[in-house]
C-alpha cells in the first residue's frame, strides 16, 4: 500500500488595510508555484498589533509613505501584479477596515469555496480601483456579486454576531502569540512537519525553499 505523502501548508495572515500583504495574497494566490501547497487564509485587524507589539504605521515618519509608493511600484513591476499609483479613497486613517474584515471572517465560514475569490476582488478594489472598500457601500456590492444575493445577506448579517467578532480578534492575537509583528505574517509547514514564520512579502522565497516548492521566478525572491 502506497503512503500518500503530505502537502505543504501555508497559512497567511493578513488585513486588507496592508498594501505588502495585497502583494503577497496576490502572488500566493495566482502563482503557480503555491498551487502544490495548501493555502489557509485568516483575517486579522492590523490597528491591533500598534499597541500590542507597539508596530509603528508608515505614517508615523514623514519619508515612509513615499518610499513605501516606490517600492510598492517596483514589486508590482517586478511579479506582474496589478497596481496603480496613490493611495485608497480616505487612506490611511478613515479606512479602518474592521467590518470588511469581520465579513471575511463570516465569508470563510458560509462560502469557504468562493472566500479567495472575495478576498482578491476585495484586494483588487481597495489597491488597483482605490476605493474605500472599509465602507459597506463597497464591500456588500462585491460580497453580492460573488456569493449571489442570499449567501450575501447570510454572511453580512453574520459578520457583525459576537461569533464572528470574537473569532477575528482570536485570529489576531493568535498572530501576535505566534510572535508577528506584523503582516503579512506566513506559517510555512513542509511535507516533514516542520514549521517556520516568515513577515513580509519580500520572503515569499524562502517561504516557497521551505516548503520545497518551484523557485519562484523574479529578482529579490
Amino acid at each position: 500500500m502506497v503512503t500518500k505523502m503530505p502537502r505543504p501548508q501555508l497559512t497567511l495572515y493578513f488585513d486588507l488595510h496592508s498594501p505588502y500583504t495585497y502583494l503577497a495574497f496576490y502572488l500566493i494566490h495566482t502563482s503557480p508555484v503555491f498551487e502544490q501547497c495548501d493555502i489557509t487564509y485568516i483575517p486579522v485587524l492590523l490597528v491591533a498589533f500598534i499597541k500590542a507589539v507597539g508596530l509603528q504605521p508608515p505614517w508615523s515618519s514623514p519619508n515612509k509613505p513615499s518610499y513605501m509608493s516606490t517600492d510598492i511600484a517596483r514589486w508590482a513591476r517586478d511579479y506582474n501584479i496589478p497596481w496603480m499609483p496613490g493611495w485608497p479613497a480616505n487612506y490611511p486613517f478613515k479606512s479602518t477596515t474592521l467590518k470588511a474584515e469581520r465579513l471575511l471572517t463570516a465569508c470563510s465560514l458560509e462560502c469557504p469555496k468562493q472566500y479567495p475569490d472575495i478576498i482578491a476582488a476585495l484586494y483588487h478594489a481597495f489597491w488597483v480601483e482605490k476605493k474605500a472598500v472599509q465602507l459597506p457601500e463597497v464591500y456588500e456590492p462585491i460580497a453580492v456579486e460573488f456569493l449571489g444575493e442570499e449567501s450575501a445577506k447570510k454572511v453580512i448579517n453574520r459578520s457583525s454576531t459576537e461569533e464572528i467578532k470574537n473569532l477575528l480578534k482570536s485570529n489576531t492575537n493568535d498572530c501576535i502569540a505566534s510572535g508577528s509583528p506584523g503582516v503579512p505574517w506566513l506559517k510555512a509547514v513542509n511535507t516533514q512537519g516542520e514549521e517556520e514564520f516568515y513577515w513580509g512579502f519580500d520572503h515569499l522565497g524562502q517561504v516557497a525553499r521551505h516548503l520545497g516548492l518551484d523557485k519562484l521566478k523574479g529578482p529579490h525572491l
